[in-house]
């Protein structure tokens, strides 16, 4: 109870937020949130299921190209495309999943970072379809109507960020209910001992597959929502680099903690706004703290946090 009066309190106060800062505040808590839905959609695949995966930005390009190509050939709207783009990255993430079936630890990250190439070179070089590097237009979301009442507009930047705080709630709320059923359960035993989990009758194979499918339609939501934000896509916005760093921040965070990929890509996305003229070293920066993390703090801040409380 005390966990979900928290919760509440902190999404009244983030909706809340645009009233009291100024449009580039605003962004940089739109992008944050892009994060967090990324680096908790990983957390489900890597940290709860121990199948380490490269491929979060090639499921967040996915999303993202699947709604402005649906825009562009068929005119659909953004309420139509996010599903569709839930569901195609999801269908991804499953044939991703096939692999997860019999490799493991580096052999499953090199097929995580070649599919990861493979979908940017294909957004990137397919012209004919998506645009190539000069990417495609996205349509705004327009107008919200029931029955043939306009509610309200989707067009501002505050408009968006509340767009894109509702499908980061919803997000979370399922990765939540994910993990406290039978099914969350049963990634944990897979990540803890597989040989283990299949021996006393857990299925590992269709946890695995789940597991690679929720994170990728998480990421595929959050494409749709960014394509559709920035009016537009570019090969350019879903390279190895973004997947690298929401490995960085559930790392970062704690992963298997659920609240630590949410800290995390809170603190690697406001850390370049305080960087000031240090903001070009970002990258080498990232790269120092994750080393860091990984040396000093393996189970992350949230999980050095709570062994501490633990005693």
């Amino acid at each position: 109870m005390r966990n979900l009066a928290l919760a509440l309190a902190a999404i009244v106060l983030l909706a809340l937020a645009p009233f009291g800062l100024g449009g580039y505040e605003v962004n940089v808590l739109m992008i944050i949130l892009f994060y967090v839905i990324l680096a908790v959609g990983l957390d489900l695949v890597s940290g709860y299921c121990g199948q380490f995966s490269f491929a979060q930005g090639a499921f967040y390009g996915i999303g993202a190209y699947t709604t402005a190509i649906m825009s562009r050939d068929l005119g659909t709207s953004f309420w139509v495309n996010l599903p569709a783009g839930i569901a195609v990255a999801g269908l991804f993430g499953l044939i991703l999943g096939v692999p997860a079936l019999r490799l493991k630890g580096h052999f499953l990250a090199i097929v995580t970072i070649a599919f990861q190439t493979i979908v940017y070179l294909t957004i990137s070089q397919w012209t004919s379809f998506t645009g190539g590097q000069t990417g495609l237009a996205v349509p705004p979301v327009g107008p919200v109507s029931l029955f043939g009442v306009t509610l309200f507009e989707i067009g501002s930047l505050r408009s968006y960020y509340w767009l894109t705080l509702g499908v980061a709630v919803v997000a979370l709320a399922i990765a939540w209910r994910f993990l406290k059923s039978r099914l969350g359960r049963e990634w944990i035993a897979i990540r803890d001992d597989e040989t283990l989990a299949a021996a006393v009758g857990l299925d590992t194979t269709r946890g695995k597959l789940t597991a690679f499918v929720a994170s990728a339609a998480l990421a595929g939501a959050a494409g749709v929502v960014t394509a559709h934000a920035l009016r537009g896509v570019t090969p350019d916005d879903f390279t190895i680099w973004i997947s690298a760093t929401v490995v960085a921040m559930m790392v970062v965070g704690g992963k298997g903690t659920f609240i630590g990929p949410i800290l995390g890509a809170i603190l690697l996305t406001a850390m370049p706004e305080f960087l000031g003229r240090f903001a070009e070293y970002k990258m080498f920066i990232f790269g120092v703290l994750l080393v860091v993390t990984v040396t000093l703090l393996p189970e992350g801040i949230v999980g050095r946090i709570r062994r501490l409380r633990e005693g």
